[in-house]
């Protein structure tokens, strides 16, 4: 169970940081934690993470939430106010109005208040602005109303605030994106951060681009004061005087992309989905929870820190068919996601992934992604391997995509299918095999979906896309 009562030796909260629309991602991380073992005392969510602490606290399970993102329309987070409001576009008090998330987002999630309010395995917490006050609260769920949930999802200019009694509430993000203070004074020494705000050094032009910043000049400022707070207790702590009250030093782990993640607009316009970003989440995680030290990460800059993506292009296929072997045969949807980032130091070639069949019954997200090329009868595949955990039982799955012309590829004729093969792990007797296919919807949607951006985060055009799809059908490793 992810989240149990006060029954640990250590007490960890789990803190939910913002990232608007993306925060699917942090459902990958869930599962991950689960899978794990790891449980919290403590969950705490501000801004979007508010949306996955609003499904934990109304009795939802990781794969139960990964599978209501992957469900999840993204136009309904977009809710238009009266038409007359356009026309004093000045005066509006939000482009946007909040029916879409409390009317359509919330009930698609399974938020529902009156279980969040009589959640009782474990302590969770809401972070809204009191902007008439200018402070943070940090509302317990037994104390929320749906008020709080959804004036903690409204940024200013894209959302209205809420009035709640007398006193005006918003999101917290300008002031802080994660609210680590709120878990040491609940007396956790161990704050697991799941962080999806970007960190770069890269200063990008554009007005999104630089509204962006914005909040992550705020958020990643914000929780450096915070390291700061809580590195003075700690030395409280080790002085043998800690005003707080806290025993044992404070730990952090940090949970984040490795490049940042792609911005609200490519995944409103389909560029992204749900999906992908649930299985970066899930690889991240399980990076993450592999490399972590065990006292913990420096509280400095360097903790959210990501690399600059480079020019990159994206693109998603999905692909389904019957796998079989002597005894059995099934059914099967295998996912991916490909990013390829040309550095200055070399392209790197990242496949994300999830498979659903038969025998599971639920959706996976895979890990442990290993991409190399090789040549077999003169044709030039790409294969994966890669793992996926069902009942604790760990799997094996390969993958291979014929490479053909980067003109039939920008057409929409390459990838059509791949061969897949499924293995318990060391038992490669019962090995299912098959091949999968794309449909032309599918393709075409593949084909609509994948994306190129330069460095300085703009879409490229067609001779950048041709150069990357170059390198995709010559990757060599």
């Amino acid at each position: 169970m992810l989240i149990k009562s006060n029954a640990q030796e250590n007490k960890k909260s789990l803190i939910l940081a913002g990232g608007g629309m993306r925060l699917a991602y942090q459902a990958g991380v869930l599962i991950a934690l689960d899978e794990q073992g790891v449980s919290f005392n403590h969950v705490d969510g501000t801004s979007g993470g508010i949306f996955n602490a609003g499904m934990l606290a109304s009795g939802r399970n990781p794969h139960e939430i990964a599978e209501r993102w992957r469900k999840l329309k993204m136009k309904n987070f977009m809710s238009m106010r009266p038409l007359k409001n356009y026309f004093k576009p000045l005066n509006m008090m939000g482009y946007a109005d909040a029916d879409g998330i409390r009317n359509k987002i919330f009930p698609a999630l399974g938020i529902n208040i009156e279980k969040i309010n009589g959640f009782n395995q474990g302590d969770i917490t809401f972070n809204v602005c009191n902007f008439s006050e200018k402070t943070i609260e940090a509302i317990p769920n037994n104390q929320a109303w749906e008020d709080h949930l959804v004036a903690g999802v409204s940024l200013p200019i894209v959302m209205p605030g809420i009035q709640i009694k007398e006193q005006w509430y918003s999101d917290a993000v300008w002031i802080k994106d994660a609210n680590l203070m709120e878990a040491v004074n609940r007396g956790a020494d161990e704050l697991w951060l799941v962080w999806a705000i970007g960190n770069t050094e890269t200063y990008l032009p554009g007005a999104l681009n630089q509204y962006v910043h914005m909040i992550e000049m705020s958020a990643n400022g914000g929780l450096l004061e915070e390291y700061a707070r809580i590195d003075m207790i700690n030395k409280q702590i080790e002085q043998g005087h800690s005003e707080s009250g806290q025993k044992t030093p404070v730990k952090l782990f940090v949970i984040k992309p490795e490049f940042p993640l792609p911005l609200d607009p490519d995944l409103f316009f389909n560029k992204i989905d749900a999906r992908s970003l649930i299985n970066m989440g899930y690889v991240d995680a399980k990076t993450s929870l592999k490399s972590l030290p065990s006292d913990g990460l420096p509280m400095d800059k360097d903790a959210t820190k990501m690399k600059n993506p480079g020019v990159r292009l994206n693109m998603r296929n999905q692909f389904h068919g019957t796998i079989s072997n002597n005894k059995d045969e099934s059914k099967v949807s295998f996912y991916t996601y490909m990013v390829l980032s040309a550095q200055n130091d070399g392209d790197i070639l990242k496949i994300y992934s999830s498979v659903s069949f038969e025998v599971l019954g639920k959706e996976v997200p895979c890990f442990n992604h290993l991409v190399k090329s090789v040549k077999v009868e003169g044709e030039k595949l790409l294969e994966l391997t890669c793992s996926f955990v069902h009942k604790n039982d760990k799997y094996m799955l390969t993958a291979s995509w014929k490479l053909g012309s980067v003109v039939d590829w920008l057409l929409g004729l390459e990838f059509k299918y791949v061969d897949v093969s499924i293995a318990k792990a060391d038992e490669n007797e019962d090995r299912m095999e098959g091949r999968l296919y794309q449909d032309i919807k599918e393709r075409a949607d593949s084909w609509y979906s994948t994306n190129i951006r330069r460095q300085d985060g703009k879409s490229g055009g067609i001779g950048l896309k041709y150069r990357m799809g170059l390198k995709l059908m010559n990757y060599e490793i």
